[in-house]
């Protein structure tokens, strides 16, 4: 979900349902119902679920949708390009080789829900959290360990099927990395993030962040690649899990791009080391370390993993930006006070300066988790 959540579901139901008679021109006595908003999500777009149900050539028909609705004001990204997302959702559905939700439409027009959104099938299942983390609480931190060790490989088997995807067979949009490859790619997507930071920072700067990308430029592997589709938020709790633990969904296409394998690899490990080790929270007994992780990934794909601690500090120095800005709107909605250290001082830029053997910021790191109400 977003940081703040403002959509009235009882407004937004009744916007569907005269939405949807224009979507669907030849059906009739449409209902949208059950609108609401999940718990288990994330920082950025906000996610509304709800049923719809009309009747088509004189059969009822029900569906279990899902709205993801960019920020109708300032959020985490200064751009949500829903159009893009939805593009590639669907050039992935069609595929059948990657677990993703049916893409059903994409609306461009603020006046329905108050900001662009697309409409995906809802798949019901489980989510990890990050609020709290599920390292921390929840149903993956109660699993026995044999089945969170199952639940590891399922997920980063998922995440390979996405590196696998031919992007030319699958008829894959345009993105930011499109066309770049080895070093250009590097470039390219240091460039992206620089501009988010310069964005994030509205004059400031995080001097963690700064020698980060000092780092990364000072640092750059020698081979770089193949280029592969980049999921962009690779992690556990963007996955729709089963009973059986296996995915059922890949969710949270906002960062997609073309980039490396390790890119993705590296924010799935970070993501984890941050629930654990960041916030000070031990490792769940049946959840792999970093080697194994990157074992089960190299045979599970079948490629090898290189230069890993390059994209971890890569992803280090991602997270720390988000954060930075997470931080400083997080003031400005009133869940932090003004002196609040979260932009600067928080789980991810102190395990970016222990990345890059830079001084660890002063004091306590504070975080999102616990502070979105």
């Amino acid at each position: 979900m977003a940081l703040q959540n403002s959509t009235d579901p009882a407004e937004a139901a009744r916007a569907l349902e005269k939405w949807l008679q224009q979507k669907l021109p030849e059906a009739g006595d449409i209902v949208v119902s059950d609108v609401n908003t999940p718990s288990a999500a994330g920082l950025s777009a906000e996610t509304l679920l709800f049923g719809a149900a009309w009747t088509e050539d004189g059969t009822r028909v029900a569906h279990q949708l899902v709205a993801r609705v960019a920020p109708s004001s300032p959020g985490i990204f200064q751009h949500y390009r829903l159009d893009r997302e939805f593009a590639v959702i669907n050039a992935l559905y069609n595929t059948g080789s990657v677990p993703i939700p049916k893409a059903w439409w994409y609306e461009e027009d603020s006046s329905v829900l108050g900001a662009p959104f697309l409409v995906l099938s809802r798949v019901d299942g489980r989510i990890a959290a990050d609020d709290p983390p599920f390292t921390a609480a929840g149903w993956v931190a109660e699993l026995p360990a044999d089945e969170q060790g199952v639940l590891v490989e399922n997920s980063l088997a998922g995440m390979a099927a996405i590196h696998a995807v031919d992007r030319q067979a699958a008829a894959l949009p345009a993105l930011d990395s499109s066309g770049a490859d080895g070093d250009e790619l590097i470039t390219r997507h240091l460039e992206i993030w620089r501009e988010y930071y310069r964005w994030a920072g509205a004059g400031e700067s995080s001097p963690t962040i700064d020698a980060g990308f000092r780092w990364l430029e000072e640092n750059r592997p020698a081979v770089v690649g193949p280029t592969v589709l980049n999921w962009g938020d690779a992690r556990l709790g963007n996955q729709i899990i089963g009973d059986d633990l296996s995915v059922l969904a890949t969710i949270d296409w906002e960062m997609v791009d073309f980039g490396t394998r390790e890119m993705d690899l590296a924010w799935w490990i970070f993501i984890l080391r941050h629930h654990t080790e960041g916030i000070g929270v031990p490792r769940p007994d049946g959840i792999p370390d970093r080697e194994a992780i990157v074992a089960a990934y190299e045979r599970i794909s079948g490629q090898p993993v290189n230069d890993l601690h390059y994209y971890e500090v890569f992803a280090a120095v991602r997270l720390s930006a988000i954060m930075f800005r997470a931080g400083s709107l997080m003031i400005e909605i009133g869940f932090l006070p003004p002196d609040a250290p979260m932009k600067l001082n928080n789980p991810a830029s102190q395990l970016l300066a222990g990345l890059i053997g830079f001084d660890i910021p002063d004091g306590d790191a504070q975080t999102f988790i616990g502070n979105r109400n």
